[in-house]
């Protein structure tokens, strides 16, 4: 189904990005929403399209030459308090490159995400168009793009799977050791992990959590010689969390 642009979000990254970024890259930054957005220009790739003529050519050949990563412009009501247009701002006035987001609202369905763009380039600007006196107040940020663009588009959003159970690695398996949770393999794209530490205490095969152990690594107390440990990982992502894969336990011996 077509969408409109209403409900379009514009995002930027405070902290400069002077290297290509792919996906997992721009998903792992912080970004700032720019409010009071107006008008976004026109953004994506453009090549140039060269060509060439023998004295025998009966048709112009052509072929792609250098590409334009764009140079779209972001209109703004003016909000001098706005976190997302201060960070524009600050941008502006540094020779640094910045990751931007666009977020369209077209999620298909309430269990999908929505349409994603990423890019990352120069911030100009504020221009300020001015006007008439019912006019708002608006500044205009070129930005100066210098990767291609990555688009992401609606993913459905399904609760993670495990597909490989967790691992317990560590140096020793005696009291005072580091273990290690290992989360193994999951699909659903999990954003997050939480961890949950067990022990067998009375030897019988029936595991209990171990009060505080909900990190990814785990300390050994003293007095567990002899008992045997695992670890329950739960995998989160946007549509939820997943129920807990509990790796193989490790039996601890002796200081």
């Amino acid at each position: 189904m077509a969408r409109t642009n209403k409900d379009r979000k514009v995002y930027i990254c405070a902290t400069p990005q002077p290297i290509d970024l792919n996906q997992a890259a721009y998903e792992a930054l912080t970004w700032i929403e720019v409010s009071n957005v107006g008008a976004v220009g026109e953004a994506g790739t453009n090549t140039n399209i060269v060509s060439y003529d023998e004295l025998s050519t009966d048709v112009t050949q052509k072929g792609k030459g250098i590409a334009n990563a764009g140079d779209p412009t972001i209109e703004c009501a003016r909000n001098p308090t706005d976190p997302g247009q201060l960070a524009l701002r600050a941008a502006a006035k540094t020779n640094f490159n910045y990751a931007v987001k666009f977020e369209d609202k077209d999620a298909p369905t309430a269990n999908h995400t929505n349409s994603v763009y990423y890019n990352r380039g120069l911030v100009t600007g504020p221009t300020r168009p001015n006007g008439r006196n019912e006019d708002f107040i608006l500044e205009v940020f070129t930005l100066a793009l210098n990767q291609r663009e990555i688009v992401v588009d609606p993913q459905s959003l399904v609760v993670p799977t495990n597909a490989a159970l967790p691992s317990i690695t560590g140096a020793s398996l005696a009291q005072g050791a580091i273990l290690t949770a290992q989360e193994g393999i999951w699909t659903g794209n999990p954003t997050s992990f939480t961890y949950q530490w067990q022990a067998d205490t009375s030897g019988n095969g029936t595991f209990t959590n171990i009060g505080g152990a909900t990190s990814k690594p785990h300390a050994l107390a003293a007095g567990q010689s002899g008992d045997a440990v695992r670890v329950g990982v739960v995998a989160v992502n946007p549509a939820g969390a997943s129920s807990v894969a509990y790796s193989l336990p490790v039996g601890l011996v002796g200081a």
